[in-house]
């Protein structure tokens, strides 16, 4: 295959396969200002062409905010033009490798001629690669988390521009975004006509109408005392009353003292105009990971980001051309068809405004039925993957023809859907005359799936390092020195590795390394767990809190011993030269080791069982879905042996009672019979006879009216037979019910998606805790 041809404003997504076939398909960037949908089911390709679209924005200089749950899009920071194999060999999946029985170099190298190949099969080069390289800069940030960069949240409630303010219907959707956003963090539910809601909206309202800046601290304690004393024509206290008051501002009290919430108050503030760009205006990408958080705190992220992406798009002239792009991979849940989350209205007023200002919305999601029906409607492109239920297929079907689908017949859109397959994807643009079914092209990123926050941290730390220039850490002092600090006998000093060059000049920063091997052991589960730490724990006015300890992201093999030269030592505080603080930080580390450290195991009660530590809940079903069917199968055997007794004795009484019934209707017709003979003779002979009344005619007429009484005694017996086969029957039909229902239970008991599963923390012994060391270390910052 020939290398594509480059357009100017075109995206090279794929190849078409129908109706052509083998032709390179160029999307016009411009179409995306009317905003695209992809769709389509697990493992249809939907992140695979996310990327290939963002490639694509990055080579044509297109900024990009890209909001990311699952972990996927960090992939974008895996460009290696040279496709060697020792670039891949740090992202080597584990579980990959065990299963291919290949070592790690090996699976790097093939991994790379996989890549290189893929490329040039897909007309691509390693030319591009480099202009990719070459292209935005890609930023990994972890709201609320400290592997990537850190973005500050829950930091001072500024006012919204003036022209938010200005139009009454922008500035009420502001202020209902930013209360929702509260809200939802506290995990309280969603309601913008709910009191607390109201409320919260009336304090924040009558603060910024004065261009005010609300602090935290603040908005606790006008929570608690209002600056108002009505809301609309009520008094305050009938409307959210002091003791709601009170609950509010605890709840929220309480999550801003929580240590884990630290992150969401430190870094970078969330600026959208910073996201896009750098400070030379330079355009870059953001990946906003925030696969790590709850729904709650996705839901407040995602709240305030848009909120801010809304004020900086309204701040921008208006332009017919794709000036930003922001995706979302998995946006199911905030823009739903029936419920009112707090994203959703800013996510529509998106929809339906960002096109005048170049700003394109590129949203993918599963299922189309978790999507609102205007979000479907105002999309022009939409990449339609395989779909899994007729009831998609429907929705699409539907939200296609709604949206002008030009050149596709409702008759002909299944035709359509059944030829979709993996990287197979139905392309329908309102700015062209008709579909057409495109397989994508091969991404230029490693796709090494979902990142974890070690793979994140190590992406993320030049960003880091700069991040802390740019806030003054490493602003060089009067009293930094030339040369380490001295420390009293037995402290050791370690130099974390930097990827400085040579010769340049080095700020390090004083830090405490905690090293520990801690062992897990349990006899009920019979676990024998090892864990080794390497903790970083920053200074905090000349003293040493543990609490505020970070895993180092290295191992101790990764430590140096001696440092990059020229280098500049940041003074450390006077305690580190007393041997008794070392003595007793050692002290508290190990205390802290054991109030803080557990591993957490599975336990499934139906099998008295354990996961192994580190198991995943998924990986732990699979392995004991195997048990779970044999003692399905066996108390199966114990529940039929059981039922099969009762059936049997019940079918035999049920044999018998219908043999009763068939004897009484047998005996019950004879003798019908012979008293109706009895009876007419008696009376034949009586007319017939000389003598009407003899004596011989009385005793036959005796005979025939007692046979005829012994008749309704027979029908009675009848009846009782027939009502106690009838009650054999329904204990019969009872019995095979019950077996039914318990065999239903019992797949359901046993069924290894099902199963209850609960947890089980094991917590470690302080004679379990070895204590490594704990050093100096010295982290380095370039100037």
């Amino acid at each position: 295959m020939t290398d594509i041809v480059e357009n100017i404003g075109q995206f090279y997504l794929g190849r078409e396969a129908y109706p052509q076939r083998d032709t390179a398909l160029l999307y016009d960037a411009a179409d995306l200002t009317t905003h695209a949908l992809i769709i389509g089911m697990t493992g249809s390709g939907k992140t695979g062409l996310g990327i290939c679209l963002l490639e694509e924005a990055a080579l044509d200089h297109i900024p990009v905010i890209a909001v990311d749950p699952k972990g996927d899009l960090g992939n974008l920071a895996l460009n290696f033009p040279q496709t060697r194999g020792e670039d891949f060999l740090p992202w080597v999946d584990p579980a990959a490798l065990r299963q291919s029985g290949e070592t790690a170099a090996r699976w790097a190298e093939k991994t790379a001629a996989r890549w290189r190949d893929g490329i040039a099969a897909s007309g691509q080069s390693s030319a591009r690669m480099e202009r990719l390289e070459a292209a935005n800069p890609v930023h990994l940030y972890t709201p609320g988390g400290t592997a990537g960069i850190s973005l500050s949240l829950l930091a001072d409630l500024a006012p919204p521009d003036e022209r938010i303010r200005a139009d009454q219907e922008s500035y009420g959707q502001y202020l209902d975004a930013t209360a929702g956003s509260l809200l939802a963090l506290l995990k309280q539910k969603a309601d913008p006509l709910g009191p607390q809601h109201v409320f919260l909206v009336h304090v924040l309202k009558s603060n910024w109408d004065a261009g005010t800046t609300l602090s935290l601290a603040e908005l606790i304690r006008q929570i608690r005392i209002p600056p108002f004393a009505k809301i609309g024509v009520l008094p305050v206290n009938q409307v959210f009353g002091e003791s709601a008051r009170q609950a509010l501002s605890m709840s929220l009290n309480t999550l801003l003292a929580s240590p884990s919430f630290a992150a969401w108050r430190s870094g970078r503030p969330l600026d959208c105009e910073n996201l896009l760009y750098d400070t030379r205006k330079k355009p870059q990408t953001s990946v906003l990971n925030i696969a790590g958080l709850d729904d709650g705190e996705r839901m407040f992220f995602l709240t305030v980001l848009l909120n801010d992406m809304i004020h900086w798009m309204r701040r921008q002239q208006g332009t017919s051309t794709l000036r930003a792009i922001f995706y979302m991979d998995e946006v199911a849940g905030y823009l739903p068809p029936n419920a009112n989350p707090p994203s959703k209205a800013l996510f529509l007023t998106l929809l339906k405004q960002a096109r005048a200002f170049g700003l394109g919305l590129v949203l993918s999601t599963q299922n189309p039925v978790d999507l609102d029906y205007k979000a479907l409607a105002n999309a022009g492109t939409w990449c339609i993957g395989r779909l899994q239920t007729a009831q998609d297929r429907a929705r699409v079907r539907e939200g296609l023809l709604s949206a002008g689908g030009k050149g596709i017949r409702r008759e002909d859109l299944d035709a359509w859907f059944d030829r979709l397959g993996k990287r197979r994807f139905l392309l329908h643009n309102i700015h062209e005359d008709s579909p057409c079914i495109f397989t994508t092209r091969w991404a230029m990123s490693y796709l090494a799936g979902p990142l974890n926050s070690r793979q994140i941290a190590m992406l993320a730390r030049s960003d880091k390092q700069t991040q802390a220039a740019a806030s003054g850490t490493i602003a060089a002092t009067a009293d930094e020195a030339t040369s380490p600090a001295l420390l009293p006998a037995g402290v050791a000093c370690y130099y974390l590795p930097t990827s400085a060059g040579a010769g340049q000049t080095l700020h390090y920063f004083p830090t405490v390394l905690g090293s520990a091997r801690l062992f897990f052991n349990d006899r009920k589960s019979n676990t024998r767990h090892e864990r080794q730490l390497l903790l970083d724990c920053p200074f905090s006015d000349a003293t040493l809190d543990w609490q505020k300890a970070q895993p180092a992201g290295l191992t101790v093999e990764q430590l140096q011993n001696a440092p990059q030269t020229p280098a500049r030592y940041h003074p450390v505080p006077a305690s580190t030269q007393n041997g008794a603080s070392w003595q007793a930080w050692e002290k508290q580390f190990k205390r802290f080791l054991r109030q803080h450290q557990s591993i957490g195991i599975l336990y499934c009660e139906v099998l008295k069982a354990y996961s192994d530590p580190g198991e995943t809940e998924t990986a732990f079903r699979n392995r004991i879905a195997v048990d779970l069917r044999a003692g399905r199968d066996g108390e199966m055997m114990t529940l039929r042996q059981k039922y099969g007794n009762k059936q049997m004795t019940l079918q035999r009484q049920l044999l018998t009672a219908q043999n009763a019934l068939e004897r009484e209707q047998t005996q019950a017709s004879q003798s019908l019979v012979s008293a109706g003979l009895s009876l007419g003779g008696a009376l034949l002979c009586a007319f017939t006879g000389r003598k009407v009344f003899s004596q011989s005619n009385i005793r036959r007429a005796g005979s025939a009216l007692r046979k005829a009484s012994q008749i309704g005694k027979e029908r009675q017996d009848i009846v009782a037979a027939q009502e106690k086969r009838q009650l054999l029957e329904k204990q019969l039909h009872s019995i095979q019910a019950e077996l039914k229902n318990e065999l239903d239970m019992l797949q359901m008991r046993y069924d290894p998606d099902n199963v209850s599963l609960s947890e089980t923390r094991i917590e470690v012994k302080s004679t379990d805790i070895e204590i490594r060391f704990i050093a100096l270390g010295y982290r380095a910052l370039p100037t």
